[in-house]
């Protein structure tokens, strides 16, 4: 079979730059040290290593958010620490303060010191993390939590709770909210805690309840009733000084006011001896509310060291005062420890799910190397087989293509 030369020239040609393809080809591999160069090397293993290096990417993002849940928790758990140290102060000053031997000088000092406490407390309370964000506001991070009022303080945040996505299927708070750590302070298990003064000559009882008719002009504050000469009795809002229902008149057995939302309720009582005895002059009586928050119960123990404190009554109201402290401080610190108990379990959650993390990017990295990198043993292997398959090539093409009938001229 007789061969043309143009035949002979075009296999040799198509042959040698088959060859120098093949060749360059694994020399890209071996630079770029993938057996995979483009999605038409391997189809089905471009597809999978799209797939694993998604998820890695997914497991990256989740241990990046982990480690900001992490020192935002971190700061959390100091301010929480803070604030516990301060409420056991002020417990300690509480318990002090209760010390029957007291002079006003001492009752002021107490005061002093406790409001000393509350600005401190304040100050933790208004703390900001590592971003500048303030911790307990929720999602409101720019707007300061707490601003300080006559009655205590005021919450400026929302109820929104702050959360990162640490795991596929789980996310944890980066911190709480501040009525959590320093409200919901119950102080009865009724809207209302209403008590009589102890040194009360009378035998009435008091009663209190959010009124049907006017709940919308609550305020949170707390009241006394003090019953005068003439058979009647003012109510004083504590919280602001001011006389807000004065000359009451009592009518046996039993008398109502509504104040601020509240109907206050004046009965009769049976005395020691079975007989009733009406209120008498000078009797007190104190209403607060049944949900405050420590800044309140502090303002209030502050309010009551500074009082004269001289009747019996006044002592009367400032013994009451205290042990009502003391309890709201012990329901405040029940409040930090559950939110510190919370902080901690997430912080334990995160060291697992870091190590899961960490296990699953191993494996991740570790199929994607079975799918992309190179073998570079049999890559040289495979180039040095080429280059010398390509030589003999060209030299094979050299010699046929100088059999023609012209060399025999």
């Amino acid at each position: 079979m007789r061969i043309s030369t143009n035949t002979i020239f075009d296999t040799g040609g198509s042959q040698i730059s088959d060859l120098q393809g093949s060749l360059y080809r694994t020399q890209q591999q071996i630079s770029a040290n993938r057996k995979i160069l483009n999605p038409g090397d391997d189809p089905i293993g471009s597809a999978r290593a799209l797939v694993i290096s998604q998820s890695d990417a997914i497991n990256d993002h989740l241990a990046a958010n982990r480690n900001t849940v992490k020192g935002s928790l971190n700061t959390t758990e100091g301010a929480l620490a803070g604030i516990t140290t301060l409420l056991q102060s002020a417990k300690g000053l509480v318990v002090s303060a209760g010390s029957g031997t007291l002079t006003a000088s001492d009752r002021a000092t107490y005061a002093t010191q406790l409001e000393s406490s509350m600005n401190d407390l304040l100050g933790l309370a208004n703390s900001r993390d590592g971003f500048g964000d303030y911790m307990f506001s929720g999602y409101a991070t720019t707007t300061t939590p707490y601003t300080q009022t006559v009655n205590g303080a005021t919450y400026n945040g929302d109820q929104g709770q702050r959360k990162l996505q640490v795991d596929t299927s789980r996310q944890l708070a980066l911190s709480d909210v501040g009525p959590a750590i320093f409200g919901n302070i119950r102080a009865s298990s009724t809207t209302f805690n209403s008590r009589a003064n102890s040194a009360n000559t009378g035998t009435a009882v008091i009663s209190a309840a959010i009124s049907t008719t006017t709940p919308a002009t609550l305020t949170g504050h707390n009241y006394s009733i003090v019953f005068n000469n003439a058979g009647t009795f003012d109510v004083t809002d504590t919280s602001t000084g001011n006389v807000v229902s004065a000359g009451n008149a009592y009518t046996s057995p039993s008398t109502t006011v509504t104040v601020d939302g509240i109907d206050m309720t004046l009965s009769d009582a049976v005395g020691p001896a079975g007989t009733t005895v009406p209120p008498a002059a000078g009797d007190r009586f104190l209403v607060q509310p049944g949900n405050q928050d420590i800044f309140e119960s502090l303002t209030d123990i502050i309010n009551a060291l500074k009082a004269p404190g001289t009747t019996p009554q006044d002592k009367a109201d400032l013994q009451a005062a205290l042990a009502q402290a003391n309890s709201n401080i012990d329901k405040s610190l029940d409040n930090v420890s559950n939110s510190r108990t919370t902080v901690g379990a997430s912080l334990s959650e995160l060291d697992t799910l870091d190590s899961d993390g960490a296990a699953k990017g191993i494996n991740y990295k570790s199929a994607l190397s079975d799918i992309q990198d190179l073998d570079y043993a049999k890559a040289i292997t495979s180039l040095t087989q080429q280059q010398i398959t390509l030589q003999a090539a060209q030299k094979s093409f050299v010699a046929i293509s100088g059999l023609s009938l012209f060399s025999l001229l």
